[in-house]
């Protein structure tokens, strides 16, 4: 059966998908609202580039302005939408392109956050599945030029399931049109996969966005490091604390990642370790850089909200402490509003107040 396939977002994680969609025969329509980045992509198409040589190719794929979306009502509707831009840009374009999809049709965030519920607040629990990003650590550098930060072909670089855990036919189409990216698991709890991936954001992307630091040197950094260690850990323990059966993180068993956090010795030496050789055996290039730190770098808005802040907002609610994600939270906040500056410094300054409240 042929999908169509409609992907609002053309940015690292969209636009990498879409091209290797539609490099592999599929009809795949992008749909993307910065207009030097479309039009890049109609004149020249995505060029990507990865770890190896193989990974730069250069793929013509269907692109269209926002403002062209209702043109669609003289098209075949699609089978399957992605949504993959900000967590905050969820609403508006599940409102854009849910008219547009067949009956049976499925909507899916494709995000780094958990918005599988907004998606169906608007879409509706029946119509609404989910696919988590496990793995792809893509930049949008320049308009319609993206480049992968980590290896290929890892087991699980994406993962997708049903709201409700079950195995359906609509999930066995999914993944397998999915497998023409790369590496597919379907998962029976979606939410643990999630909040999986999120206690991975918690620990970087946040403090990529407040030290200004690339992926590597926030584990170089000393300081950087152990407040990763904190961040992730206190992500686990509100996990934990929902009852969710967390994967690894960033290949951190999640209870020695709880542990290390919590000052176990033994856990923080072997946390800091996997973390250490991460950056040691081309697991991550050097140019990598988490989504938020881009984002602070452009004078664009952050996802804190809906990474950090929500482990902070759950944690209160279920009576589990967060302070260092509290902290971090307002860190990102003060640095949004022009208050702030990002540094290696205001790290060390946030664990300074943390401890001295201890």
């Amino acid at each position: 059966m042929t999908n169509r396939v409609a992907i609002v977002g053309a940015g690292a994680v969209g636009g990498y998908i879409g091209a290797y969609l539609a490099r592999a025969g599929h009809d795949v329509t992008l749909i993307d609202p910065w207009p030097e980045n479309v039009e890049a992509v109609r004149r020249d198409g995505f060029s990507l580039s990865g770890l190896t040589p193989e990974e730069s190719i250069n793929v013509p794929v269907r692109i269209l302005h926002v403002g062209d979306v209702q043109g669609f009502v003289r098209e075949a509707p699609f089978d399957i939408a992605l949504i993959a831009l900000k967590s905050y840009d969820t609403l508006w374009a599940t409102r854009l392109i849910l008219p547009y999809l067949t009956p049976q049709g499925v909507i899916a965030s494709a995000q780094n956050c958990i918005n599988d519920e907004r998606v169906a607040s608007v879409a509706g629990r029946e119509r609404t599945v989910g696919v988590v990003i496990a793995g792809i650590a893509a930049e949008l550098y320049e308009p319609a030029k993206i480049r992968r930060a980590v290896p290929r072909g890892v087991p699980g670089v994406l993962r997708v399931g049903e709201l409700d855990g079950s195995l359906t036919p609509r999930l066995q189409n999914l993944a397998a049109v999915l497998g023409d990216v790369d590496t597919v698991q379907i998962t029976t709890d979606l939410y643990a996969e999630r909040w999986t991936k999120l206690s991975v954001n918690a620990m970087r992307n946040s403090l990529s966005a407040a030290s200004s630091l690339s992926g590597n040197d926030i584990t170089r950094n000393d300081v950087a490091r152990r407040f990763a260690i904190r961040l992730g850990s206190e992500a686990v323990d509100v996990g934990f604390a929902q009852g969710l059966k967390l994967q690894a993180v960033s290949r951190i068993d999640p209870d020695t990642l709880r542990r290390a956090g919590r000052g176990d010795a033994a856990a923080y030496t072997e946390v800091e370790g996997i973390l250490i050789e991460e950056t040691r055996n081309g697991r991550r290039s050097e140019y990598q850089r988490p989504s938020m730190g881009q984002d602070v770098l452009r004078g664009r808005r952050t996802e804190i909200d809906f990474l950090n802040a929500l482990v902070v907002e759950t944690g209160s609610r279920l009576g589990i402490a967060t302070p260092a994600n509290a902290a971090i939270v307002a860190a990102v906040r003060g640095i949004e509003r022009g208050e702030l500056s990002p540094s290696a410094e205001l790290i060390a300054t946030l664990e300074q107040e943390i401890l001295a409240a201890t």
